[in-house]
């Protein structure tokens, strides 16, 4: 009889999916070291071609769908566009399918754009595929321990559909996450020299045409563990008039977008770009103080950096680099899978996460002790819990709000009108919270009454509150 030995899990992935490339890094295990960097997977040796376009076609002949730059020279031999905004199409689809009048529509959109109903998820997970096929040359399917995917933005819906393209290309893999670029820039900063983090971090981001993405992190160091807050600009669609006088829009914006002052970045001209960049960062350079800068995404390519980029540099350390969502992404993996103790110093809050602890005060065994509900940290549109207490007397109950970034608690006292006179400790209720926006939770309450003695009165209570004040 003959044994195979199995691959032996020991890879773990960044997958950045952008509307137009993929990129996939990933850090081995069984080679880390201190200040290892994650290596990205490129095309040939010694080349610096990252991207994996994302695009599909569908072969008119065959009926095979085709991948990347396999898409982008059949569809130009056929005379016809690929389907690129892969992701975009996946998530249309996963909207409009939970709306109702409006879900024929989108089925439309997504036919005209090359892909039939129920189709462009199909889509993502293929192209998802190949670009897993591609890597398979350095890294084996059967050797990835655990997977990060990052995107732009990440939200319930996209977190949705992700989480179907990886129930199918990692069947039975448990350690999968999902973020957006920020956090993923956030791990990677948190996995540099410790000179770097002193201050604030810097990040342009020019990856659209229509605007540049500045990020700042910050850090609270009097918290233990330090909190790191993002800050969000953006350099584009903007009134322009505000950089360069009233006459700008007259002069140089045509259309809609100089009727409603609005001015994509890719409109104005290279000193134009400077000048509205230098303008923001130095806004932002009088409300923090940078000891680090990042500069990344091809827009910012071209030369037309000038006074922008020495404003940028002066005085602090900068960096330029393609990858560093991808490669964040990885460092990411490696945190969650508790392999640097860095990762327990910091403590993450980014725009979507709760801000604070929710928890109650119960009695177990005879003992007080808090019962922690919702977790600071958890992004808004996955936070939910449920738990079943028996109400000792009255008819409120109090929660506890205990802010992460000010340390500050504060109790949230809900009264349950024409609760039913019940004796002390009958009256079993059922409590629901979830999430319906960053700061806002939905409280439900259910009377589950006391078995056969007390039968459940059917009666509910509902209420928004506001958190993370």
């Amino acid at each position: 009889m003959l044994f195979t030995r199995l691959p032996e899990k020991k890879y773990l992935l960044g997958i950045d999916l952008g509307e137009t490339f993929c990129q996939i890094s990933y850090l081995n295990t069984r080679r880390l070291t201190a200040g290892m960097d994650p290596h990205t997977f490129c095309y040939g040796p010694g080349r610096e071609d990252f991207d994996i376009p994302a695009a599909a076609y569908q072969n008119p002949e065959t009926g095979e769908w085709v991948y990347g730059r396999e898409a982008l020279e059949m569809s130009a031999e056929f005379g016809e566009e690929p389907l690129t905004h892969l992701l975009a199409g996946a998530v249309q689809e996963e909207t409009t399918a939970q709306r109702e009048p409006a879900a024929q529509a989108g089925v439309q959109a997504a036919q005209e754009n090359g892909a039939g109903a129920g189709e462009s998820g199909d889509v993502l997970i293929g192209f998802l595929g190949y670009c897993l096929s591609l890597l398979s040359a350095e890294v084996m399917e059967e050797e990835i321990e655990a997977v990060t995917f990052t995107t732009a933005v990440m939200d319930r819906r996209t977190a949705a559909v992700l989480r179907r393209a990886a129930d199918a290309l990692f069947p039975g893999l448990l350690k999968i996450a999902y973020e957006e670029h920020l956090k993923s820039f956030y791990h990677y900063v948190l996995m540099q020299d410790e000179e770097q983090r002193r201050q604030s971090v810097l990040l342009v981001d020019g990856w659209s045409d229509e605007e540049i993405v500045l990020s700042v992190l910050s850090y609270n160091k009097k918290t233990r563990p330090i909190v790191c807050f993002p800050t969000e600009r953006r350099v584009g669609g903007m009134d322009a008039s505000r950089f360069y006088g009233p006459d700008f829009e007259e002069e140089t914006a045509k259309g809609s977008a100089a009727q409603s002052g609005a001015v994509p970045f890719a409109a104005m001209d290279a000193a134009q770009k400077d000048a509205a960049l230098y303008t923001a960062v130095r806004e932002l350079m009088a409300e923090f103080e940078f000891s680090a800068a990042y500069l990344t995404g091809p827009v910012l390519a071209g030369g037309w950096m000038k006074d922008s980029l020495n404003l940028i540099a002066r005085g602090r350390r900068a960096f330029q680099g393609d990858t560093l969502y991808s490669r964040g992404a990885a460092d990411s993996t490696m945190a969650a899978c508790g392999l640097t103790a860095k990762a327990d110093k910091y403590f993450y809050l980014s725009r979507d996460a709760l801000k604070c602890n929710i928890g109650m005060q119960c009695v177990k065994k005879g003992r007080n002790v808090y019962q922690a509900l919702l977790d600071a940290g958890a992004e808004w549109y996955d936070a939910a819990a449920q738990i079943d207490i028996l109400l000792e007397d009255g008819d409120e109950i109090v929660l506890e709000e205990t802010s992460v970034d000010r340390g500050d608690k504060k109790e949230i006292t809900v009264k349950l009108e024409n609760m039913p006179k019940r004796p002390r400790a009958t009256t079993r209720l059922r409590i629901r919270l979830r999430m319906t926006a960053a700061d806002r939770m939905l409280l439900e309450v259910q009377d589950m009454g006391f078995g056969e003695i007390f039968p459940s009165s059917g009666m509910k209570w509902e209420q928004e509150i506001d958190i993370n004040g």
